[in-house]
Formats: C-alpha cells, structure tokens, sequence
C-alpha cells in the first residue's frame, strides 16, 4: 500500500463496535436484532458469533429519524 491510500475502513463490525457506532447498549442492539429491525451476518462461532454491516446499521438510523 502506498501511503498516499485512504486507510481501509471495515464494512463489518461487531456487536460491541456496531452498538457504539448506534449510541446504544450491546443488549439494545441484540433486542433489535431479535424484533427484525436490524440485520446481521452470523459469523458462526466465537465470542462474537454477529457482525453488522456499517450500511445496514445507516440504514436503520435513517428510519429511526424523526421531525417533530
């Protein structure tokens, strides 16, 4: 890589990086994944058998926007 290269940013993340990406706690962002708001990619074992995709978790904050 040269260094002029952007420093590749991580599409997935895991539960506790994908939980503060959103500002919420690591039992939120489970809750909202078993409520089918959230999508994850199951990653098989592990301590952290989820990962999240950053797009999805945009999404998902784009939907929760509100205007009073």
């Amino acid at each position: 890589r040269s260094p002029k290269q952007a420093p590749i940013v991580p599409r997935l993340v895991k539960t506790k990086q994908a939980a503060e990406y959103l500002a919420i706690s690591e039992w939120k962002l489970r809750n909202l994944v078993q409520l089918g708001l959230i999508p994850y990619i199951e990653d098989g074992g592990g301590t952290s058998p989820w990962r999240f995709d950053i797009r999805d978790l945009d999404e998902y904050i784009q939907r929760s926007r509100r205007v009073l």
